[in-house]
């Protein structure tokens, strides 16, 4: 064995991390593979005259989006706050028998930064891969897991029920996938919420931009404007004058009179419609709507209370997301038999206990 297999930097996985596949655009159009895909293979498929906006959006187009951004903000950083630690029938195993790749990565991401890497891929595609080194033991091929290494979901693919790492198919022994139970990922699921939230976020935020939300120019005398392009063109600079840069005055010539209707309420600004993002967004990645700033459906006289939506956050809508991992870091290719993985959230449901002198409110 090399230094750099000591390392971890062993060809397969130098190769694996440095490909430069980019399969960054899921397609919702192709079945069976549950793929990404790029663009132009996504314009192939759509029907003729379809329209750039109309593709599914990509990770970073669904970040813009402000509800997507804090759920996934939330989601990554209460997960992968949370230490891994593996357990037998009597409990959690002492530190010397406690798997090391569970609380070390030999490679330059931290364990933090690779269960914020599962978690961030389980939310949007769906699925999650680690590529797994494995010392020696009684199997050839199955033998201790020594490190596992978060693979980005751009860098790997599945083809024909294969797991395929730069176009090469990768023994199950050398990988461990995650799946979530609502398979496909945000990306794809929530494909009409999300081209919906970004369409509204354009528009009021054009509406910021003009708050008159209708200027019309109505001729009263038919001899003062000219039929034809004129008519446009005058149209045109008004419109041009309006969305400048401190334009407050303007010039209407003889026989034109310039109607303004503005919006009486917040409607301009679609409040409603942005917190009914906010709702969808949470319903398609199991989050209640006040953990993401939305407000809730519920009844009004129902009450509630921080902590109470705090432990159901805890108790209900975490586990769909932590549950599916667990489970496959607790495969039995991954630890010995009679041992399962859980993650630690001790701290999470035992805060700590104030301490010092007390002093009077």
């Amino acid at each position: 064995m090399g230094i750099l297999d000591r390392l971890g930097l062993t060809d397969k996985r130098m190769k694996a991390l440095a490909s430069t596949i980019d399969l960054t655009t899921r397609s919702p159009w192709i079945t069976g593979e549950d793929r990404l895909t790029t663009i132009a293979v996504a314009k192939a498929i759509m029907p003729d005259g379809a329209k750039v906006e109309d593709f599914p959006l990509s990770r970073e187009e669904a970040l813009l989006i402000p509800a997507v951004s804090r759920a996934r903000n939330l989601l990554v950083s209460t997960i992968a706050g949370f230490p891994l630690v593996a357990l037998d029938k009597n409990g959690p195993l002492d530190s010397e028998r406690q798997p090391t790749f569970l609380y070390r990565d030999d490679q330059q991401d931290t364990p933090y930064e690779r269960m914020a890497g599962t978690v961030d891929d389980c939310l949007f595609y769906g699925r999650a891969l680690w590529l797994l080194d494995r010392g020696a033991g009684d199997s050839p091929t199955f033998g201790p897991v020594l490190n596992g290494t978060w693979l980005p979901a751009s860098k790997w693919t599945i083809t024909n029920g294969h797991v395929m790492v730069d176009e090469q198919a990768v023994h199950e022994s050398e990988y461990l996938l995650f799946n979530i139970p609502m398979y496909a990922g945000l990306l794809a699921v929530g494909d009409r919420t999300l081209r919906g939230a970004r369409d509204t976020e354009v528009a009021w935020t054009d509406r910021i931009k003009n708050p008159v939300a209708a200027l019309i120019l109505r001729v009263t005398d038919s001899d003062a404007m000219p039929e034809g392009a004129e008519i446009e063109d005058f149209v045109n600079e008004w419109k041009s004058a309006t969305r400048a840069n401190g334009a407050a005055v303007g010039y209407v010539p003889e026989g034109v009179e310039m109607d303004t209707h503005m919006a009486t309420d917040d409607s301009g600004l679609f409040i409603e419609n942005r917190n009914a993002i906010r709702t969808d967004v949470g319903s398609h990645l199991n989050l209640r709507p006040s953990m993401i700033d939305g407000t809730s459906g519920i009844d009004s006289l129902t009450y509630t209370t921080k902590d109470g939506e705090r432990n159901a956050f805890y108790d209900f809508d975490l586990p769909f997301w932590t549950k599916p991992i667990e489970a496959a870091l607790s495969a039995s290719k991954i630890v010995p038999r009679g041992q399962r993985v859980r993650f630690d959230q001790y701290d999470a449901y035992n805060p700590p206990i104030r301490t010092g002198v007390p002093t009077e409110e």
